[in-house]
């Protein structure tokens, strides 16, 4: 089941700064998946296959994920199905960077230094 793409946000006071803090409450659709999806073909290691003609019909194509495993570069290949599924993963994750990345740039135009006065 997925969840529900809306989001919803309240206000709350810090004690003692008197400042107004939003608090933002995002729903996800679960689970996330950071990376890429490619394909390649490739030749095989018989002599005298197919793919060693001219010219060349190549096999696959095979459909690999890439992304960083415990920080190392890391390469998956997968079948059609799972990499189906991982792209609609890794859209999710996309989606909520560019979530995240126009928050960052509105946080940063609201940044105390632009509302010193002059």
């Amino acid at each position: 089941m997925q969840a529900q793409k809306t989001n919803a946000s309240r206000s709350s006071r810090r004690k003692g700064g008197g400042a107004e803090i939003k608090t933002l409450w995002l729903r996800l659709d679960w689970p996330l998946l950071p990376g890429c999806i490619s394909t390649v073909r490739s030749r095989c290691g018989r002599p005298r296959c197919v793919c060693k003609a001219k010219p060349p019909k190549l096999h696959g194509p095979y459909y690999r994920w890439t992304g960083l495993v415990d920080g190392k570069p890391t390469t998956i290949t997968l079948s059609v199905g799972e990499a189906r599924e991982c792209q609609r993963r890794i859209r999710r994750f996309r989606r909520l960077q560019e979530r995240l990345h126009r928050w960052l740039a509105r946080a940063m135009q609201r940044a105390p230094w632009h509302h010193r006065p002059d």
